[in-house]
């Protein structure tokens, strides 16, 4: 089966070196009404970014209400590995009790902004001891942004003094397809098949990519373009409808 799970942040949060003009005014809630749309009779979970709680409580209790799990993504979208050890324990504690304030729920998963929770035991650490049981950060590929050298791609757990962590890694084929630019530039026969040859895969999005239109060309009038620009924004045919017939179909 495959567990949906959505990023939930403000496209300004995104790590891609992107020189923005100005702040779009996007209407995240239309967004996640698709995701909601979307995720009905599967398993699903929103890992939703603490700052961005803060701002839109009211779609914290809409995801919550339709009975979507609440997870942490953390309280701001800083890279784990360049964030001071301290700081990033105090934001993800505040990042969980934030969501559990607003949702009425307990926090049990997070997952880290861009996949950047270095694989470290300290981390996971203290991930247990915040109170956490499980984690979705872990990227089996390395590029220049995040991932990992070490092609782990099963479920493992963490034993720490406070508890055990399990990590579900990001699924991968030849190479990873399951989010982000993979999802939109692969062709949809060839995510179905790697889907399919996937055990309990995971499939991520973000609200930005549930769009009505082209983000490259939608975002130009926002930002400067360069290299990460494209990255961030390129996209072959629409997300939301490759989700809809990878959900159907597998």
């Amino acid at each position: 089966m495959i567990w949906f799970t959505i990023d939930v942040e403000e496209v300004t949060d995104m790590n891609f070196n992107v020189l923005w003009r100005e702040n779009p005014t996007l209407n995240y809630e239309v967004y996640i009404q698709k995701f909601i749309k979307l995720a009905k009779n599967h398993n699903a979970t929103a890992f939703i970014l603490g700052s961005f709680a803060e701002k839109h409580p009211e779609i914290v209790k809409i995801i919550a209400q339709n009975g979507i799990e609440i997870a942490c993504h953390g309280y701001e979208h800083n890279l784990v590995y360049k964030e001071d050890f301290i700081a990033w324990c105090e934001g993800v504690k505040k990042a969980k009790e934030i969501l559990e304030q607003i949702s009425g729920m307990k926090i049990q998963g997070y997952r880290s902004p861009s996949w950047s929770l270095p694989f470290e035991k300290k981390y996971y650490t203290q991930l247990a001891k915040i109170g956490f049981t499980y984690s979705s950060s872990y990227f089996p590929m390395k590029n220049y942004m995040y991932g990992n050298s070490i092609n782990k791609q099963s479920p493992f757990t963490i034993f720490t003094e406070y508890g055990s962590i399990t990590e579900r890694p990001v699924p991968k084929g030849l190479i990873p397809f399951s989010g982000g630019f993979y999802l939109r530039v692969l062709p949809l026969w060839l995510l179905k098949y790697f889907f399919k040859k996937t055990i309990d895969p995971v499939l991520y999005v973000h609200p930005y990519e549930l769009m009505d239109t082209n983000l490259l060309f939608y975002f130009k009038k926002y930002t400067s373009v360069n290299i990460d620009y494209i990255l961030a924004f390129f996209t072959l045919g629409k997300t939301e409808t490759k989700i809809k017939s990878i959900l159907h179909d597998t």
